[in-house]
Parts: C-alpha cells; sequence; structure tokens
C-alpha cells in the first residue's frame, strides 16, 4: 500500500462500515439485546448468525432505525466481499428503511453515500450527502461526510473546504482534524497538516497513526526551493510528478 493510500485510510477510517450495538429508548431494550449479540457474531465472522440477531432486533422493534441499518451493513459488507448485485440491492433497501425512521441517521448516511459510489452512482452519493448537509447547517458530520466524497474525487481543496467548515462548527471533533491533516499532508502543506495533527492528537491522544504521521512531518527535511541545476552539456528535465474492524468511543464497531 501506499504512503498516499495510508494516509488516505487515516483520515476516513472512523467514518464508515460501523454496527451499531444500542439504541435509545426503553421500548427497544430487546432490540438492542438483539443488535449486541449480532456485532458479537460479527466480530467473529459469523455473519449469517450476525443477520439472524439484527432480524430478530427488527422483529422485536419495527420502528428500529438501527436495526435496519445493521442489516444492511451486514449486506453491505456482503457485497464487497462477494460483489454479488443481489447484495448490494438488499444493503440499499435496509438502508432506506432505517432513513425512512431516521432520515438523518448519520451512520446509514455514511454508508449508504459509500454504497451509491461502489456501484457507480456517485452523483447520487452527493446528492444524498448535500441534502443532508442542508438539513442540518450547523452539524459537523455530514460536511465530514462531503469532505470524504470530494476527496474519494481528487477534489482535495474542496474536501479541505468542507473539513475547515467541520472544524469551524465543532473544533472538538477529532475524525474532522485528524481527516483535515491528511487531506493537508497530500496537498503539499506540510505546516497546516502539522498543525491539524496535533489538535487532533490534543484532543485524543491515543491515536497512534495519527502521532506517527505527526513524527513524520515534524523531523522530515522541508523539500528544497532552490533550483535543480543540470549537469553541463545535459538538457535534463524533471519527470516528477505532483500529486482515515476497531472499537470507537460511542459504541460502534469499525470494519
Amino acid at each position: 500500500m501506499s504512503r498516499k493510500d495510508d494516509c488516505f485510510k487515516l483520515g476516513w477510517n472512523a467514518l464508515l462500515g460501523a454496527v451499531l450495538i444500542v439504541s435509545t429508548g426503553c421500548s427497544s431494550f430487546m432490540a438492542n439485546s438483539y443488535n449486541a449479540q449480532g456485532v458479537r457474531m460479527m466480530n467473529a465472522s459469523r455473519t449469517e448468525e450476525a443477520l439472524d440477531f439484527f432480524e430478530q432486533a427488527k422483529n422485536a422493534n419495527p420502528k428500529n432505525p438501527d436495526a435496519y441499518y445493521n442489516c444492511g451493513a451486514v449486506y453491505h459488507q456482503t457485497a464487497i466481499n462477494s460483489e454479488r448485485e443481489s447484495d448490494f440491492q438488499m444493503a440499499k433497501y435496509y438502508y432506506d428503511l432505517c432513513l425512512d425512521l431516521s432520515p438523518n441517521h448519520p451512520q446509514c448516511l455514511r454508508a449508504k453515500a459509500a454504497l451509491l459510489c461502489d456501484v457507480g452512482e456517485s452523483d447520487e452519493a452527493f446528492r444524498l450527502v448535500e441534502a443532508w448537509v442542508n438539513r442540518q447547517p450547523s452539524s459537523a458530520e455530514p460536511r465530514i461526510e462531503l469532505a470524504r466524497l470530494y476527496d474519494e474525487h481528487n477534489q482535495l481543496a474542496r474536501a479541505r473546504d468542507c473539513l475547515n467548515d467541520a472544524v469551524a462548527i465543532d473544533n472538538r471533533n477529532v475524525r474532522a482534524y485528524t481527516a483535515l491533516g491528511s487531506v493537508r499532508e497530500r496537498m503539499g502543506d506540510r505546516d497546516q497538516a502539522i498543525m491539524a495533527y496535533e489538535h487532533a492528537i490534543a484532543l485524543d491522544p491515543y491515536q497512534p497513526n495519527v502521532n506517527t504521521r505527526l513524527a513524520s512531518l515534524r523531523y522530515a527535511t522541508p523539500p528544497s526551493t532552490a533550483p535543480t541545476i543540470a549537469p553541463q552539456g545535459e538538457n535534463t528535465l524533471d519527470p516528477s510528478g505532483k500529486e482515515m474492524i476497531a472499537t470507537q468511543p460511542d459504541g460502534t464497531i469499525q470494519r
């Protein structure tokens, strides 16, 4: 894996594929229990048993959006592994049911946007997330997701702008600062990348990958700005070009 790929995962690996363990509300007690058991099965790579528990959660409380989301997440993971169209369709079906119950469900919106990109419907993914931004203008989360889409489509300047907006809204959002550091680093903005990573570490010191990138940037020799002088008698051209499953504090499991 290239350093660019490493930086991309560093910026976005906290954003996708979470399976929710619990939801709120007294009426969801049984659904919560089934969801928790399903997560344990997912951790053990027992996908069919996980799906069975999530189905039971859905049956126990048909208005529990997390149960539908969890079912969709299982089918989505299966679809990525199998590349079966039917699995992608089932994942989308369950994500849509979740969003019918909870239109601003952050994990589901992120996952559906990723699924749409997986099946070549990037324009629809952008429309989905832009609508989320418009519905929740005072939330950082939709802007982080919009930045991820821009990043995946090699529009780093737009990703940076979205993340700057996100940290302006929520200056304690670790994921926003981590992703901003990654984007800034790949844009060649070393000082601003260091600053963003430092913010992320100040908010959450236990991020070994971020600490590694930060140390690398701090101790790297800044690139020389002196012009390259070709050996006498040669016409030398410079051929080089310029070119974010872990347990989360909010009770989600990351793939």
